[in-house]
Parts: C-alpha cells; structure tokens; sequence
C-alpha cells in the first residue's frame, strides 16, 4: 500500500521539483524556462498547489511577525491575539492568491492573451514559491534587528524590487505579451495584494 502511494506521488513531486526549477530558470532569464512547466489542463489545476508549500511559510511568519518588531508598523495592539492575527492575515493572502486568476480571465481576454493564460497562471503560482523563498528571509532579517535600521531596510527594499522584477519576468514569459502589458500586470497584481492586505488590518 505504501510503495503503491509513493509509486502514485512519484510524478507529482517530479512536476513540483520542475516547476520550481523552471521558476529558477525565470530568474536567470533562461529563454527555454517554459519547457519545465506542465502546461496541460491537468498542471494548470496542479500548479494551485504551490499553495500548500506556501502557506506553512507564510503562518510562519505571521507568527514571528505579531508581536511588535522595531521598525515595523502592525496593526497589532494588546488586544490582539495571535490566533485573530494569523486568521486575518492568512484568509487575505489565500484570497488574493486566488482571486487574481479569477480577474485575469477577463484582463486576458480584453487584452486578446487568452491562448497563454492557462500557461502563466501556472508559471505564476509556482514562481511564487522561488518569490517566497527570496522575500520573507529579507523580511524576517528586517524584524529582527539584526542589521541596522538603514541597511536592514536597504535589504528589503532590494528584495522588494527584485520581487516586482521577477514579477514582470513572469508575466513576459508566461502570457508572451508586450513589457508595457507585462508591467501593467505587475502593478495590478501589487494593487491587489495591496487592497486584501488593507482590508485584513481594518478587522485588526
């Protein structure tokens, strides 16, 4: 029973450990990127998963990230609790993960893309993975007040940057559209990161 089950997980892990090298490849601005993706109906449905690599990260964080940090503003007081905080703020990141494919069915029909939206929403749900990765390890040295003020949010600001880069990379190599497109897709996608963070804090 068990060699059946790790025999059956075989060529899932294989796609993920792909994916995520195909999501490096991005970052090293490898034009053949595409080709670690499984691009069929079956990997746009499997590449939501990233989700679950993602989210223990990301309690994780909240979790460090609750009590107050120098030189972190959080809409945290006596009153709030751990369990509340971490609720909140993880129901907004799931939500915002998932509502952005939701939009870009109709950006990507406005903008006559929809033969590759099947295609970057898989590269994108799984560059955010490599996204995590790089982004909350500058967050967390920035809580921690390892380094000085000035260089600790140097460091974030970079990660921050390279983030919105990889960002657009993404959407370059997954929708094949123009850079003016791609970086309209980036700010969107920040926008609404942006707007779910902000309703999260009102309920804090």
């Amino acid at each position: 029973m068990a060699l059946a089950v790790a025999l059956e997980m075989e060529p899932v892990l294989l796609e993920v450990t792909r994916s995520i090298h195909g999501a490096w490849r991005i970052a090293r601005l490898d034009p053949d990127a595409l080709a670690y993706f499984n691009v069929t109906a079956d990997g746009f449905w499997r590449s939501f998963s990233a989700l679950i690599l993602v989210i223990p990260v990301y309690i994780g964080f909240l979790i460090l990230s609750h009590s107050h940090q120098p030189g972190l503003e959080l809409p945290t007081g006596p009153g709030t609790s751990v369990e509340w905080f971490v609720t909140v703020k993880l129901v907004s990141f799931v939500a915002s993960w998932l509502i952005f494919p939701l939009v870009m069915v109709a950006i990507s029909r406005l903008l006559d893309l929809t033969q590759t939206y099947a295609q970057y929403i898989i590269v994108w749900n799984w560059a955010s993975v490599l996204e995590m990765a790089v982004f909350l390890p500058a967050v967390m040295l920035f809580l921690s007040g390892a380094l000085p003020g000035q260089g600790a949010a140097m460091i974030l600001m970079a990660a921050y940057i390279t983030m919105l880069f990889y960002g657009y990379l993404v959407a370059r190599i997954g929708l094949l559209c123009k850079p003016v497109t791609a970086v309209g897709i980036v700010v969107f996608n920040f926008l609404l990161g942006w707007l779910f963070n902000g309703l999260a804090s009102q309920l804090l």
